[in-house]
């Protein structure tokens, strides 16, 4: 198959009157002036199919607890974002609980081809900085209870959030790194000195930046210092301008800029849904002002964002280039997993992409050089 006269964002610029040659498996060419018949692609903007990290559910399914039918529902309904890969995301809970959540989420790739695997988000974490995770399953990092969830998974986890302050954190993150699972450092009180510690022992990712981790202090820096003093890492940002406001993220990215940030949407299972009140596996949350808070206390509990809504939000605010936008929205993502087959438009890589309007509107979605998803 062959569309032609497209906006092909790549690393090195926009391919004009470009065109995208695939077949099931993989893209075949990327050129330009393509003189056959094809379908025509309109002028729209191709990007690579986008990447969540760090989402927990959607349709009223939480990645807990959600079977696999219900997981691939889920992977369903994200095409229409233009989410063509994604990492079930857990919460901090007791071992049992996970061992289930990340044996669902293995037997779900059979049949939802979006699902890369699944992100631990806890439970080693730091009860200060806890935010919506439930503190009474919060525990040190232990290497015995990841090679359980690891065995469980078969060998299917591919993130882990932990705070690199609590006890056995360094040598947790040494060990997950050498099974090839990403750490990202989150929930945390660290120390400026704690997390570049961190970081020099093979963490390689921050988890939504600003939220629920130390601040910037002009004398006591700490997490965030941290991720905007590294060049080498990749840090996650909830883009929905409530998490992080509009200065705040114009000021980040212009810190970080497109060549260490992620978007992510943290999206909680009402998105996609008309519920109103939920649980967070044992915490009442409420769906409020296009966020969900926890009802005791009023805490952010997690946000509701569709990513292309993300990734227009970062547009306009930070007045980045295509490159940009498909770098925060792709190319990282996948860089930070390790993936090489994907995060770009490039000949052999997975024939996964999005087709956008000029304001960045979804068009057409494609997995696996299937269309998947079109808006009329």
């Amino acid at each position: 198959m062959v569309i032609k006269n497209l906006r092909i964002v790549t690393l090195n610029g926009v391919i004009e009157n470009g065109y995208i040659e695939f077949n099931n498996e993989k893209i075949l060419k990327i050129g330009t002036n393509y003189e056959k018949e094809a379908i025509d692609g309109n002028n729209q903007i191709a990007l690579p199919g986008f990447i969540d990290v760090h989402i927990h559910g959607s349709l009223g399914y939480d990645f807990m607890d959600a079977n696999k039918e219900q997981i691939k529902q889920i992977g369903d309904v994200l095409y229409q974002e233009g989410v063509t890969s994604f990492l079930a995301t857990t919460l901090t809970s007791d071992l049992e609980s996970l061992k289930k959540a990340v044996k669902n989420h293995y037997e779900a790739k059979e049949i939802t081809p979006s699902l890369l695997g699944t992100h631990l988000e806890g439970p080693y974490i730091n009860a200060k900085y806890k935010g919506a995770q439930n503190e009474k399953y919060i525990r040190n990092p232990s290497i015995d209870e990841l090679n359980e969830l690891i065995k469980e998974s078969h060998n299917n986890i591919r993130y882990i959030t932990l705070a690199p302050e609590n006890d056995n954190a360094i040598e947790f993150i040494k060990y997950a790194t050498k099974c090839g699972i990403t750490c990202s450092l989150g929930h945390s009180d660290a120390t400026f000195d704690e997390a570049i510690n961190a970081i020099d022992n093979g963490a390689t990712n921050i988890t939504h930046t600003h939220n629920a981790m130390s601040g910037y202090h002009h004398r006591k820096p700490g997490l965030l210092a941290a991720a905007m003093f590294k060049d080498n890492i990749y840090t996650e940002v909830i883009c929905d301008l409530i998490h992080v406001c509009e200065n705040t993220l114009k000021t980040y990215y212009k810190i970080a800029s497109s060549d260490k940030f992620m978007i992510i949407t943290d999206a909680l299972q009402a998105k996609h849904s008309t519920v109103d009140h939920f649980q967070l596996f044992g915490l009442d949350c409420v769906n409020q002002n296009g966020a969900a808070y926890l009802v005791n206390g009023g805490n952010l509990a997690g946000s509701l964002l569709n990513f292309d809504q993300g990734i227009r939000n970062v547009y306009k605010t930070c007045q980045c280039s295509l490159v940009d936008i498909m770098k925060i929205s792709s190319y990282n993502q996948a860089k930070s997993l390790h993936l090489n087959d994907r995060g770009l438009l490039k000949e052999n890589y997975l024939p996964d992409f999005v087709l956008l309007d000029e304001n960045l509107n979804i068009k057409q979605v494609y997995k696996l050089g299937k269309l998947v998803y079109e808006n009329d």
